[in-house]
């Protein structure tokens, strides 16, 4: 309980801003498998449905396989494919995403630290195919065995020739992760998505349920 009021504390002056007219609500439902192949090597699937206009239009479906390699005691890497299908205004577009990221992490007792590099390429029929480089930092501490709360910030940057600005969009982070049992972890998080360096800048904000098994 005295985690998850931390968690509502952090959270509420985000939804007294969100009545602002350039706000917008979603939600974010995620279910996550992995499966070892070995001590060094992993496969992940992520399937997630994700929402807007106040959590009452889906915005897009996707499924995503992942091939996770340990190359470090606190360095990892890996190659992930998304399909995904996406909300347009006259009808669903089925598009491609593929990105590698190399990620770090160091503990100390019970705080780690995360920072993650994302090179991502979007392929979509209707538009220019955009790269982006996305850097972030994320802090984790374990409240208890079973609890643990976590907070990030995250930095998006477009690559390819485009006439928006460098510097794209942010993202901010907080959740709570539960232990339900050895296998399986319970999340629920709280994402503030600005957009950067646009006529119209708008905030997406989300509130997210994950559920993740390791097999």
């Amino acid at each position: 309980m005295k985690a998850i009021g931390i968690f509502l504390l952090l959270i509420f002056p985000c939804f007294i801003i969100s009545q602002d007219m350039s706000q917008d609500f979603g939600t974010w439902t995620k279910i996550k498998s992995d499966f070892k192949i070995n001590k060094k090597t992993s496969f992940t699937n992520k399937i997630e449905l994700r929402t807007y206009d106040n959590s009452l239009q889906i915005s897009q479906f996707y499924t995503q396989f992942s091939l996770n390699k340990k190359l470090h005691k606190k360095i990892t890497t890996s190659f992930a494919w998304r399909l995904r299908l996406l909300n347009k205004e006259y009808s669903y577009l089925l598009t491609n995403r593929f990105h590698n990221d190399l990620n770090f992490k160091h503990k100390i007792y019970d705080l780690s630290l995360y920072f993650r590099l994302r090179t991502q390429i979007n392929f979509s029929p209707e538009s220019s195919n955009e790269l982006y480089e996305r850097t972030r930092l994320k802090l984790k501490y374990k409240l208890n065995k079973k609890i643990a709360f976590y907070i990030y910030q995250e930095l998006y940057f477009i690559l390819n020739p485009s006439e928006r600005y460098f510097y794209d969009k942010t993202r901010f982070g907080t959740g709570i992760q539960y232990e339900l049992n050895k296998n399986t972890d319970l999340e629920i998080k709280y994402l503030k998505i600005n957009d950067i360096n646009v006529k119209n800048p708008s905030s997406l904000n989300i509130l997210g349920l994950k559920i993740s098994h390791q097999f």
